[in-house]
């Protein structure tokens, strides 16, 4: 265990140290003993080997630093500066880019492996030739340099005095070497090689598309200094700043308004597809967007501390946990390698052979049973999703998925496309339909938003003349005022016609009856004069309410909407589509309780959702599902499995495929598990050599393979 600490971040008070130092429980202990008057909160996370403090302003970090040396005699502390950061801090002590010549030495070395390993298969399978095994071949030699990683981590885990996996690997590995089984020793290190290598890969691949998501691409701001709006570097920007943000620019803080109004599309946020009108003492936040009117923000938080950076933090931590399931495995092979451990030494004292004792040791150092039953079986689900647009990015998730008894959907952009549709068109006083859409049609003509481009639509599909020359005011927040042939026209809430003193008082029960059906109402007057009102949905994806039906018929306990819309909206579509329950106008934190709240009643919860406003619950459910279409880079990044299409019947598709994988996963442990058993039995008996053990390994993965091969191929899945 080294005593190197690396600095992670600093803001303020709060501090993110990594260490081995923090890899133990009596180490954590004695730090929250040590420091109980000093910190304000602590928090640890040995899996990360790491630690999050707050401290007391009555002390210094130096003087913290000075007690930690002495307890643990730190030999070197690395600054912040070295680790993967932003703006002086880094996301998350795990998303450390991984060395880039290392990660090319990795591949370089993968690839001559494999280049050996076709050598030696053309030779003994296709030309006949025998390759010398014995512990100076040069097999043996290439098993031994092959094993240096696994060898370390062995190491490391006999001076911990843990008994792992790998410890029980490596023994094999030398002794298969030094007996003269260096040809086996080479395929099983091989193929460890490349499943590390693997792992790497797709563990890194995703952490840093959660990285890319922070960091955002502002590089210049303009600050208000003594009445002068300046131009500077994004890095100069400092908290009580005054931030100037126009229409079209992104927000990279978060902070108050003090002047201003705009409208900001917070989608990132609160998964809203229209904008929310902020104006002064609103608070804005960090990757949204102004997109109508100028702002002038004091600036509270910028960095790893806006809301989106501690959101996606929360988001990784959850990530690092393991599940329950994940955790009942590891006890499962810890008690299976004391087994073979047992196992090996006892055929050795009952035979006096040690053939038949490493015969019997390499049977138990290879898991095939264990391991083939489940991963082939779920490679071959996994390669059938991929043929329906449904990409599995681990055998668990596809697993838990046919085991779960609750399923969670967000509403804006998963259920729904985002882009509001007409409903209603009521005219009032002898104003026909034609009309009352012209007049809506040209004020709303040059409006960019996602109302206005629809009700422009809309009366191009009728056919209906929009004249270009028409000239409008938009109002954020509230509409657009437009002068038609030298009369006034109003288009948006009933909070614009009031601002203009137009009643709706006639109107106002089916104002009412829309609003409470859950739908968006904008209202259209000419001059002093109401002429009628357009209501407006979401488009609902095709197939949501045949999906609900589909799950509950096959057995889904509870299926809930989460989302950020207000109750009124909410309950009116869980209504319609049959929901057992609704959690309305949530944040991303509330969301997340609500899978905890769900997962202490239930077995097993799935999240389906698309923004990132759902990843913190995405990341707390058991199974985290994104509809990928149009979804955010975060939510697909943490997310278990991605639908491509976001086609709302995959989800079905999906629990159809883990129920079938399922049941090939339990046919493969009685292939595998009694192949083992014969296996070992004949090792005890003397009866098979060491080249005998590695032929059953073969016959019961060909046997396994060919029975999960069937999933790949199934075209009815």
């Amino acid at each position: 265990m080294t005593n190197e600490i690396i600095i992670k971040s600093i803001a303020s008070n709060r501090v993110r140290l990594k260490s081995d130092i923090f890899s133990t429980k009596t180490n954590i202990q004695l730090i929250e003993k040590e420091f109980e008057n000093l910190f304000t909160s602590f928090r640890d996370n040995i899996a990360c080997k790491s630690i999050v403090f707050t401290y007391s302003l009555n002390v210094t970090f130096d003087e913290i630093f000075e007690k930690l040396n002495r307890l643990f005699n730190i030999s070197v502390s690395i600054p912040a500066s070295n680790a993967l950061c932003e703006q002086g801090s880094c996301s998350n002590c795990n998303l450390k880019k991984h060395d880039e010549k290392t990660w090319k030495r990795k591949i370089f070395e993968f690839i001559l492996l494999s280049g050996y390993a076709i050598y030696i298969f053309v030779s003994e399978n296709i030309l006949g030739l025998t390759i010398a095994a014995t512990p100076f071949s040069l097999v043996g030699i290439i098993s031994l340099i092959a094993a240096i990683p696994l060898l370390k981590e062995s190491y490391e885990d006999i001076k911990q005095k843990k008994f792992t996996l790998h410890t029980f690997m490596s023994s094999t590995l030398l002794l298969a070497v030094f007996f003269g089984e260096a040809t086996a020793a080479f395929e099983i290190i091989y193929i460890l090689r490349g499943g590390m290598l693997l792992e790497e890969y797709i563990a890194n691949k995703s952490r840093e598309e959660i990285q890319n998501l922070v960091e955002l691409d502002v590089k210049k701001v303009y600050i208000l200094s003594d009445g002068v709006e300046i131009e500077i570097d994004i890095e100069e920007l400092k908290q009580n700043d005054t931030l100037v943000c126009r229409s079209g620019e992104k927000i990279p803080v978060d902070g108050v308004i003090i002047e201003g109004s705009a409208e900001i599309n917070e989608a990132i946020i609160n998964g809203r597809s229209e904008p929310d009108f902020k104006q002064k003492d609103d608070e804005v936040f960090a990757g949204t967007v102004c997109e109508r009117g100028r702002i002038f923000i004091n600036v509270t938080a910028l960095g790893n501390e806006t809301y989106i950076s501690r959101t996606m933090r929360e988001v990784e931590f959850s990530l690092m946990q393991k599940s329950p399931s994940e955790l009942e495995a590891d006890r499962l092979a810890n008690k299976l390698l004391k087994l073979g451990t047992l196992l090996t030494v006892g055929t050795f004292f009952l035979t006096g052979s040690f053939t038949a004792a490493f015969s019997t040791m390499i049977v138990m150092s290879c898991p095939c049973a264990t391991v083939l039953a489940a991963s082939t079986a779920i490679s071959g689900g996994i390669a059938n999703g991929a043929k329906q647009g449904i990409l599995i990015k681990g055998g668990e998730a596809l697993e838990s998925v046919g085991k779960s008894e609750v399923f969670c959907f967000d509403k804006t952009g998963t259920l729904t496309t985002g882009k509001p549709v007409i409903n209603d068109i009521l005219t009032f006083d002898d104003i026909d339909e034609k009309t009352l859409l012209s007049y809506a049609a040209m004020a709303e003509y040059r409006n960019s938003h996602p109302i206005a481009n629809s009700i422009v639509k809309y009366a191009k599909e009728k056919n209906i003349e929009i004249r270009q020359d028409v000239l409008s005011e938009i109002i954020p927040g509230f509409g657009v005022k437009s002068n038609i042939d030298g009369k006034r026209v109003l288009i948006g809430n009933k909070a614009l016609l009031t601002r203009f003193k137009v009643s709706i008082k006639e109107h106002k029960h089916e104002v009412t009856t829309l609003l409470n059906s859950g739908k968006t109402v904008v209202l259209v007057a000419l001059e002093d004069k109401l002429l009628g009102l357009l209501s407006f949905s979401h488009e609902v994806r095709p197939g949501t309410k045949e999906m609900i039906e589909d799950l509950r018929s096959r057995g889904v306990k509870h299926i809930a909407l989460l989302t950020g819309d207000e109750v009124k909206v909410a309950n009116a579509f869980a209504l319609d589509f049959g929901f057992d329950s609704v959690f309305a106008n949530q944040t991303p934190e509330g969301k997340a309780d609500a899978i905890n709240e769900l997962k202490n009643r239930y077995n097993g919860v799935v999240m389906v959702g698309d923004g990132v406003n759902d990843t913190y619950a995405m990341s707390k459910a058991d199974v985290a599902i994104s509809f990928a279409a149009g979804g955010s880079e975060a939510a697909i990044a943490v997310s278990d499995i991605a639908i491509t299409h976001s086609h709302p019947e995959d989800v079905v598709n999906l629990y159809d495929l883990s129920k079938k994988s399922l049941n090939v996963v339990n046919q493969n442990y009685y292939i595998g598990t009694g192949t083992n058993l014969i296996g070992v039995a004949l090792s005890a008996l003397g009866r098979l050599t060491p080249v005998g053990a590695g032929l059953i390994h073969i016959g019961h993965t060909v046997g396994i393979m060919a029975n999960s091969s069937r999933l790949a191929i199934d075209n009815n899945s």
